[in-house]
């Protein structure tokens, strides 16, 4: 039953053409119950209907011609009560809607299954029988669990044909909503990046040149054919012989007598090498799935692990001869670090990341460029946006597929305008960072992407808030030495010589992964991570503590920062280490060192409520508020079916932060805030508000958030609190601070 369902699934996500894919699932589905009639009604929310959209059973005329309101019938009472419902005489109930041109007469028993998107019923999946009778439990466990499946892969089902077929002359954009990761607006081309390629990622398309494709395919089974060797002669002196077999069979599948024939034939007919490889490759192994052998089913592993393999190569091979266009937007899975590397700054005018939500590090990195951004958007597979022109909306979260001039044009406005915005910020930046009343704030940059591309000037600045030290550790494929290290931190300390640079220790794990150092956990969130690895491998501790203290030589303006502290018996052990790394360079050296300043992130719940501790052991602390905010609400910031639950403006989140700051401020301690919501205009005042005064944010948002500040009194300010306080939602919180910035005019001059 398992394998039914997962290739009936499989065959509709691999269809282009939608109305294919839902004539080939009712067959499927009649098939795999042995039902006498199946059939999938698709909703259309603009007519308030469901759609009669395929049926292997009913009137095939009725296909695209029948329409039931989302309140008449079972379909629409199915819709109704988003559960399944299971009739042995259907015909006879008081909610079944006669419809002479579907000639469903016949039938008695009905069970109707809804198809659920994100909380939005997309249709409803039926079977028919004439007997009357209940359909059995396992018949309608199976019509839940497809409709379960399936609703992904319909989501975006029609957005997907309509990108496949688009072009520049079309008459109409397509449109999808993300969430928005970060401001901005940009217009240019799907670049699309595939790190880890993926059979799922590839939909079927076809190709106008075959002996091309051929020769691709060619190349990819020649290198494969040689890792094959490669990995047969290292494991020669590990396997017996009849182990080692299993490369001799996959040499043998990729020739032309096997699969290699078939895929031939499928460029032959027309698909691209990738479609012809994916078709051939499914269909053997779906052929192994179903066998009964135990031993034979576990050929098609064998089998999709030999596609698994050339994919790869294949796909390497094409990447290799890609040119970048002009204006790169750059889509992927999931954005990387390393994936913005690879593409030249002065190119990449956006980011499209179809996983991630408004605070993963994709989102914070690219806030940090000033790149426009759109998160979470679609289950629409990768390769449907490879050279789509694309406008990509950071502030609502939408991105145009192939827009038409007229709104091109009517976007370009609105960068020109975003452009107007900046420059009235900018004119502003080197003036105090206070407030109409006179106080003073310490405004500093979140640093460390990679040092080329920092562009805030320091003179404008009050120093490095954070600067996060794991850029060269992830960009390398190992550890960066501790001279390496020494190098980059002196380079970034010499660029603020007179103002203080805190400098974060190694805050890998969770979404932030090493290539070398591989980290495999079911919540990593919740695991090895931060100053949890690092206190566990104080080699690599000792070795970065040295090298930040080598690069203060003479300067003096470092602090360190430790991530992901959680417990005091942390910091005691951290502060041990460091004495340890100061004695061995004043040693090594012979010098005499000063003491950096050593602070802690606030960042998990736990080590809010220990502050008095913590003050006798520390010089300072900075609140990172993004991931504060993912554990006070127990939200995976990377996961967009809950990223809506996610947001610093709750009023859990505010009423922590706002404690924290009155205990802080009792205790004197120097308390500074570099999380994302010091960088957001309704942040800061709320901030500045409970008595914060030093701010760390990305250096795009540092003339904005100056100018805002500039215009407020805290008098004003201390109004506003209260009411923030008492709302009970975000939406309340974000209404309070609009309409106060509305009293203020300010609103109509801020985009945020």
């Amino acid at each position: 039953m398992l394998g039914q369902l997962r290739r009936i699934v499989q065959d509709v996500a691999q269809e282009p053409v939608l109305q294919n894919a839902l004539a080939g699932l009712v067959t499927s589905v009649k098939q795999a119950l042995t039902t006498e009639c199946c059939s999938v009604y698709l909703a259309d929310y603009e007519q308030q209907h469901f759609m009669l959209m395929a049926t292997d059973g009913l009137n095939p005329d009725a296909i695209g011609n029948i329409a039931i309101g989302f309140s008449e019938g079972l379909i629409g009472w199915v819709g109704q009560r988003e559960e399944p419902i299971n009739l042995a005489k259907a015909h006879l109930h008081p909610r079944f809607k006669v419809t002479p041109e579907v000639s469903e007469d016949r039938f008695s028993a009905f069970l109707g299954c809804p198809i659920i998107h994100h909380r939005k019923v997309l249709g409803v999946l039926t079977i028919q029988q004439a007997a009357e009778r209940v359909f059995n439990e396992d018949e309608e466990s199976f019509l839940v669990t497809l409709g379960a499946q399936l609703a992904s892969v319909l989501a975006n089902a029609e957005m997907r044909q309509a990108a496949s077929e688009s072009s520049p002359s079309q008459t109409q954009s397509g449109q999808l909503k993300g969430l928005p990761g970060a401001p901005g607006i940009a217009i240019g081309e799907a670049f699309v990046l595939e790190p880890a390629n993926d059979f799922n990622a590839i939909s079927l398309k076809r190709a106008d040149d075959p002996e091309k494709e051929l020769a691709h395919f060619y190349r990819a089974v020649k290198i494969t054919k040689a890792e094959f060797n490669r990995l047969a002669e290292r494991m020669s002196g590990h396997l017996p012989a009849d182990a080692l077999a299993i490369f001799d069979v996959y040499h043998q599948l990729l020739d032309a007598a096997s699969l290699g024939n078939e895929i031939e034939l499928q460029i032959a007919e027309g698909w691209c090498a990738k479609s012809a490889l994916k078709r051939v490759v499914e269909k053997f192994a779906r052929q192994f799935d179903d066998m009964d052998d135990a031993y034979l089913r576990e050929r098609g592993t064998d089998i999709r692990d030999l596609g698994q393999r050339v994919l790869n190569n294949l796909l390497d091979t094409e990447q290799r001869k890609i040119k970048l266009p002009e204006k790169v937007v750059l889509v992927a899975d999931n954005v990387t670090a390393t994936m913005l590397a690879e593409v030249p700054r002065e190119q990449l005018v956006a980011i499209v990341s179809l996983k991630g939500s408004v605070n993963s590090h994709a989102a914070i990195m690219a806030r940090a460029l000033g790149i426009p951004a759109v998160m979470g958007v679609s289950e629409l597979p990768l390769l449907h946006w490879q050279g789509q022109r694309l406008i990509v909306d950071g502030y609502q979260g939408h991105i145009l597929l192939s827009p038409v001039e007229a709104i091109c044009a009517e976007y370009q406005r609105l960068i020109s305008e975003d452009v107007a915005l900046n420059a009235r910020y900018l004119a502003e930046i080197a003036q105090p960072s206070q407030s109409l009343c006179g106080k003073q704030f310490n405004l500093m940059v979140n640093s460390g992407l990679a040092i080329e591309l920092e562009t805030t000037n320091p003179v404008y600045t009050d120093g490095v808030g954070l600067y996060r030290t794991e850029f060269p550790f992830i960009m390398r494929s190992r550890f960066p030495t501790e001279q390496e290290q020494v190098e980059l931190y002196r380079k970034v300390l010499e660029n603020y010589p007179t103002k203080p640079v805190v400098m974060r220790t190694l805050d890998v794990g969770g979404d932030k992964a090493l290539p070398y150092f591989s980290i495999d956990e079911e919540n990593p969130f919740l695991g090895w991570r931060g100053i949890r690895l690092t206190l566990d491998h104080p080699e690599i501790f000792l070795v970065q503590i040295r090298a930040m203290l080598k690069a203060n030589l003479a300067l003096d303006n470092l602090h360190i920062l430790l991530p992901m502290i959680s417990d005091l018996a942390e910091v005691d052990e951290s502060v041990r280490l460091i004495r340890q790394a100061s004695f061995e360079v004043s040693d090594e050296l012979a010098i005499e060192l000063l003491k950096p300043k050593i602070g802690v992130m606030i960042e998990v719940p736990s080590i809010m409520y220990q502050l008095p501790e913590l003050a006798r052991k520390v010089d300072f602390c900075s609140i990172g508020t993004n991931d504060l905010t993912q554990y006070l609400l127990a939200v995976d910031r990377n996961n967009p079916r809950v990223a809506s639950l996610y947001d610093a403006m709750h009023p859990a989140v505010l009423r922590a932060l706002h404690q924290f700051s009155l205990q802080a401020q009792g205790l004197q301690f120097p308390t500074s805030v570099c999380g994302e919501l010091a960088g957001e205009p309704a942040g800061i005042l709320l901030l500045a508000a409970m008595g914060y005064n030093s701010f760390s944010m990305n250096s795009s948002n540092l003339a904005k958030i100056k100018w805002l500040l500039r215009r407020v009194e805290l008098s004003e300010l201390a109004l506003l609190l209260p009411q923030v306080l008492a709302c009970q939602s975000a939406k309340q919180v974000r209404l309070q601070v609009q309409r106060f910035l509305e009293q203020k005019q300010l609103l109509s001059q801020l985009r945020a």
